[in-house]
């Protein structure tokens, strides 16, 4: 409960500096108020999603440089497609 409460708290904080700014609260150049602030959160979003897509095709590509988990997943789907035979289903 505790990584959550720091999450909670981590975002709250973040959150409120934000609202802040937008509403003028914070000295900031007229520019960065009016055109970088508001779009803080859905630069912030899109990053987060570059990231992820990056990390999993990273793992997808050196996914073959862990022999054991690559053998390891063409045995259960080997096995999958032998139990699909069994019952007659059609796999091409």
């Amino acid at each position: 409960m505790a990584r959550a409460q720091r999450l909670g708290t981590l975002l709250a904080t973040i959150g409120g500096i934000w609202l802040l700014g937008l509403i003028g609260m914070l000295p900031l150049p007229e520019t960065v108020q009016t055109h970088i602030w508001p779009v803080l959160p859905l630069l912030f979003i899109v990053s987060l999603g570059s990231y992820a897509f990056i990390n999993i095709g990273y793992n997808l590509v050196a996914f073959r440089e862990c022999p054991e988990a690559y053998h390891e997943l063409m045995q259960e789907i080997q096995e999958a497609k032998d139990d699909l035979r069994a019952k007659n289903v059609d796999i091409s």
